[in-house]
């Protein structure tokens, strides 16, 4: 697989999106190229993503390079192969942002189906780690790169019904602390960053009976979400 309406831009550099066709991955995506990054936008829609190209290209704005895969049914070959890719087309990558989430709705633990837990937690947690390790040879060749988890800590304050979601957002905390301490100077920086409350299919998803438009708009959240990188950036430089 090959990336999608790619333009390889030398010397800018270069972040890879997850959960692009989505709300927060969209305002990030669209947040990295109006600050000057060359952008690389994957998410399994691929009719979203490249509605969400035009849209870029309509608005005059800088498209980014697309990469349809599903988190939730990639093996590692799929991940080796898009590290491949990266590696020919942009020989860099200076972050990855983990925005991918998949929601269903709430419901006790003990009766979410299994096929819907197994996917969850694939695309969640699963997924993610075996994106990162196979990225960490690029990303470690870029110095000051960054690996970025976005954090849901609402199910850590009230866990119950948010099932298989909840355990997810409780394993990546573990594993942004975990790689943190095994990757330490080397790099690249581990960060998890909760971006709060914003407009997204998945919070209607999770409180129905809320009006949409009383929660700030996702372009508010990429704000946040890169102000903090930002910040942490300058820190340890």
């Amino acid at each position: 697989m090959g990336l999608i309406h790619s333009v390889n831009v030398a010397d800018l550099p270069v972040l890879l999106i997850t959960g692009a066709a989505g709300a927060l991955g969209r305002a990030l995506v669209r947040k990295a190229l109006t600050e000057g990054r060359d952008c690389i936008a994957l998410d399994r829609d691929r009719r979203g993503l490249e509605r969400f190209h035009d849209e870029m290209i309509a608005d005059g704005l800088s498209a980014p390079a697309l990469y349809p895969l599903d988190l939730a049914g990639a093996g590692m070959d799929d991940y080796q192969a898009l590290a491949g890719v990266l590696e020919e087309q942009f020989g860099r990558l200076d972050g990855l942002i983990h925005a991918a989430a998949d929601f269903k709705s709430l419901r006790p633990l003990e009766h979410q189906p299994v096929d819907e837990w197994m996917k969850i937690i694939q695309a969640g947690l699963t997924g993610p780690m075996l994106l990162t390790r196979s990225l960490l040879p690029l990303l470690r060749r870029t110095p000051g790169s960054c690996v970025v988890f976005i954090q849901d800590r609402q199910c850590a304050d009230n866990p119950a019904y948010w099932g298989a979601y909840g355990v997810a957002q409780g394993g990546r905390e573990a594993m942004v602390a975990t790689l943190s301490a095994e990757l330490g100077p080397r790099g690249p920086r581990i960060e998890a960053i909760d971006p709060g409350a914003f407009r997204s299919s998945l919070r209607a998803a999770a409180t129905p009976a809320e009006d949409p438009f009383s929660w700030p708009p996702p372009e508010q959240a990429a704000e946040r979400v890169w102000k903090l990188l930002e910040t942490e950036r300058h820190a340890l430089s």
